[in-house]
């Protein structure tokens, strides 16, 4: 028998306001549980917006159908959406609601011409340094190798293009060092792809190079043709306007001394 779950008074707040990306959203809970959690999760992200893209979550299984412009699953909970709403059903605990949101997100930043990536960001001297690669490469080593309050985050970064300039947004989606992220964003310095090493060394890549670089680690959920090829046209603008980089680094701080200021 499933646990009945509490629902909140209807004199109650039942929305949650937060912004990832300068994107507003409104999530929209009845489970009082549920909504202490996600407040708690996503602290460094509320406020109060306005014109909000609209997320009503609920607990309950829902039928799916092709009628709407995005739908994805994850180990039983659902996403359906369309502009400017989205529906969550089949959601029972906060890191279910929190896959949810980066599949929606995946989608919902193509007309913002945005992309999440697996990748570590971090500001120094203003600029926003992000670094790529395999799992193990070293995102969460280069994470805990920079200073405190330096790292927008750890394992999944927010870029987009603003006013004709690349930034790199924090976002609440952390990894292994766990950074849950700062609600703040940076002109991006470029793009690194890591591999660990016995010495400091960077080599620029190409555009094509860079764009082969991103394509396994964009995170990206639409079946639908048409957002990938959307999804492509972002990428390859990206690879053309923001410097790439390989950086063979050690396990220490001095790998900052080869990148460009």
């Amino acid at each position: 028998m499933t646990k009945a779950q509490p629902i909140c008074a209807s004199a109650v707040d039942t929305h949650v306001d937060i912004q990832i990306g300068s994107l507003p959203l409104r999530l929209s809970l009845r489970d009082s549980a549920l909504l202490e959690s996600v407040r708690g999760r996503y602290r460094g992200f509320t406020g109060s917006q306005n014109n909000c893209f609209s997320i009503t979550v609920d607990g309950e299984d829902s039928e799916t159908n092709g009628a709407h412009s995005f739908v994805c699953d994850f180990e039983g909970a659902c996403v359906t959406a369309d502009s400017g709403s989205a529906h969550f059903s089949g959601v029972r605990h906060e890191y279910a609601l929190d896959s949810l949101l980066r599949m929606l997100l995946s989608w919902a930043l193509l007309p913002q011409e945005g992309f999440l990536i697996h990748a570590a960001t971090v500001v120094r001297n203003g600029k926003a340094f992000v670094f790529v690669g395999r799992s193990g490469a070293g995102k969460s080593t280069v994470a805990s190798l920079s200073p405190q309050g330096s790292v927008l985050t750890d394992e999944i970064s927010l870029l987009k293009r603003v006013d004709g300039e690349w930034q790199a947004f924090g976002t609440p989606f952390w990894g292994e060092f766990r950074a849950e992220g700062s609600n703040t964003s940076a002109p991006l310095s470029g793009i690194f792809r890591l591999a660990q090493s016995t010495e400091n060394r960077i080599e620029t890549l190409r555009p094509a190079q860079l764009l082969k670089s991103l394509l396994p680690c964009v995170l990206f959920f639409s079946s639908e043709p048409r957002d990938h090829h959307r999804l492509l046209q972002i990428l390859a603008a990206a690879s053309e306007e923001i410097s790439g980089y390989n950086l063979q680094f050690q396990k220490n701080r001095s790998f900052w001394e080869v990148l460009p200021t």
